[in-house]
């Protein structure tokens, strides 16, 4: 199978990009946002430009980009956005109906320059937070968030050990430095996913876990304690593969495994719901 044949996924930690199928799952905010790891105080910002619109329907494109200043998301669903806001999957959302499931929205979000500072300093969870928020707003929005026990999956580490190579990110000194070297220190994590493979560089295995979670359709916890970035490739047969296919790939479970080192173990948990109990389409604004 070449990358091609399975419409695969592209994208940077720092400026996501991708030339995808309507129907693929996009990574959400916490995958790849490079927001800082404790809380900022104070107020969130506010959006400075905030833009909702349909997408044209003979587009089937999607593109999903983090800026210095904000992000925009091109064609993408209400399903969708509302994973990256909630860090959740599809799966774990429900009560969508109609256009709500089957129409394409472009998002720009943008703080004003004089709190672009401000706005880097947010974790992950207060960028969540902002786009929540503007879900909410923009779409009229009324959840509720409601907790199940259901199977959930412990990515473990097998007796075998990891078998994939640690890449540490490069940390510049300073922020002058980072500007003024942009080529050496802005790589970013790369991913490249489709039906039945994920390739990264530099990436975490925080993020190994949430593709996981979308190819078995149940939550996958990162409990390997393996907290840095490596070049990791695995390569299965889709779960919804057709039943008379020829292909000898393993199974998903059998190839992190045999192919990462790592073994996903199934348990109970807790799970999170997001019930959409109402929503408006917005317009054109």
């Amino acid at each position: 199978m070449t990358k091609r044949s399975l419409a695969a996924i592209a994208f940077a930690a720092t400026l996501i990009v991708a030339a995808t199928p309507a129907h693929a799952q996009l990574p959400t905010l916490s995958d790849v946002d490079n927001g800082t790891s404790a809380a900022s105080t104070g107020p969130l910002p506010d959006w400075d430009v905030a833009l909702v619109k349909p997408h044209p329907a003979e587009d089937r494109n999607m593109s999903w980009q983090m800026t210095d200043d904000g992000l925009s998301l091109v064609n993408l669903p209400l399903q969708q956005m509302l994973c990256s806001a909630w860090d959740l999957k599809p799966y774990q959302i429900e009560g969508l109906t109609g256009w709500e499931k089957s129409g394409r929205f472009d998002l720009t979000a943008k703080v004003s320059g004089d709190t672009v500072a401000a706005y880097k300093k947010l974790n992950t969870a207060q960028r969540r937070q902002m786009l929540q928020n503007l879900l909410t707003e923009r779409f009229q929005l009324k959840t509720h968030l409601d907790t199940r026990t259901s199977t959930v999956y412990n990515l473990v580490v097998d007796k075998s050990g990891p078998k994939f190579t640690p890449n540490p990110l490069p940390t510049p000194p300073s922020e002058e430095e980072a500007k003024a070297h942009p080529e050496k220190y802005n790589t970013g994590a790369n991913m490249t996913m489709g039906p039945g493979m994920f390739e990264g560089t530099a990436v975490s295995v925080r993020a190994l876990a949430s593709q996981l979670a979308n190819a078995v359709s149940k939550p996958v916890i990162d409990a390997t304690g393996l907290t840095g970035s490596y070049d990791i490739k695995l390569h299965f047969r889709p779960e919804d593969a057709p039943a008379d296919t020829t292909s000898d790939a393993p199974s998903v479970f059998a190839a992190v495994q045999e192919q990462l080192g790592l073994k996903l173990v199934p348990s109970k948990g807790p799970v999170q719901i997001l019930v959409v109990d109402a929503a408006q389409k917005p317009e054109a604004n």
